[in-house]
């Protein structure tokens, strides 16, 4: 098989991909626009859309900037060199998706739990090094705190680190199931707090989250363990509240088949977004499909 029809039916195969992606898009647009926007007041168990600010009892630091919010998440990538070809490889990912957070409309608060939710936003931070550009210091510390190599034997390798958040003075836009697992917000900062200072207590845990191994617990490695240990209480809470079946309702993601995002656009930019994303997808991807058609029918002599 020569590199022409290779070409031709890989990039048949992505048109496919991204014709059926545009699609996918296009119901999203869609079922944004046909969803009224509730009040948390008013609402209705079942999906919803829900606009207003974020809040947090205690704000989370994202691990590349530290910045001060409520969500983030982040990815670590590097430039590799594979066969013939460049791309950039993930290194590393992460959010705060298990811990949850508040969203005040004026008419009431309501807690998200965002696991699972697709976060259609722009990137907050965008950092890539270069010859004339070196690695700041904090994305340094992050490195070097999460085991992540950056030099090789000819020089620093081209990383690329980027970062989406939600701060408390963002407006936030919610479209996700409104279910009742169970009323734990005036016990969950508690259970948290009894929970760190158990663990503050057990050296094996403190070994643990040391992760440099220099015997000191650094900001990152313990906001990180932090993370981590919500993570798991607020499981447990959700596991508990579920058997006690109480009336508290919050924001989540309850099966796999159903629409949860997250985003701190505007509702008009989400749907202008949404709008772009499904004409290139389904007119690009079905041109590209055709034309690749064409160029395989071509090495194969047919026409």
């Amino acid at each position: 098989m020569d590199r022409l029809t290779v070409y031709s039916l890989f990039f048949f195969g992505f048109g496919v991909w991204a014709f059926f992606w545009g699609f996918k898009r296009l119901r999203r647009k869609r079922l944004i626009e046909n969803t009224p926007t509730s009040t948390i007041r008013g609402l209705a168990l079942g999906l919803v859309e829900l606009i207003g600010k974020p809040k947090k009892e205690k704000l989370l630091k994202s691990p590349l900037t530290k910045t001060d919010c409520v969500l983030y998440h982040y990815t670590v990538e590097r430039y590799e060199q594979r066969g013939k070809s460049s791309q950039w490889v993930l290194v590393t990912q992460g959010d705060s998706f298990y811990c949850p957070f508040w969203i005040d409309d004026g008419t009431g608060q309501i807690l998200v739990f965002p696991k699972d939710a697709e976060l259609i936003m722009p990137i907050d931070y965008e950092f890539v090094n270069g010859i004339f550009t070196a690695i700041p210091s904090n994305l340094i510390e992050f490195m070097q705190n999460n085991g992540i190599s950056y030099q090789g034997f000819l020089g620093k390798y081209k990383m690329r680190f980027r970062e989406w958040y939600i701060t408390e003075y963002d407006n936030v836009y919610v479209l996700g199931t409104a279910n009742k697992p169970g009323d734990f917000r005036s016990n969950h900062q508690e259970n948290l707090l009894k929970r760190l200072n158990e663990l503050k207590n057990d050296p094996n845990f403190m070994k643990e989250i040391d992760q440099d191994k220099d015997g000191n617990i650094s900001q990152q490695e313990w906001g990180a363990a932090v993370t981590k240990v919500e993570e798991e209480v607020l499981q447990k809470e959700l596991e508990e509240n579920r058997k006690n079946d109480t009336t508290d309702v919050i924001i989540s993601k309850v099966s796999k088949d159903k629409t949860f995002i997250i985003s701190d656009q505007s509702q008009k930019d989400l749907q202008h977004k949404l709008g772009m994303q499904a004409t290139l997808g389904v007119f690009g991807g079905g041109i590209l499909a055709l034309a690749m058609i064409y160029i395989f029918l071509i090495s194969l002599r047919i026409f």
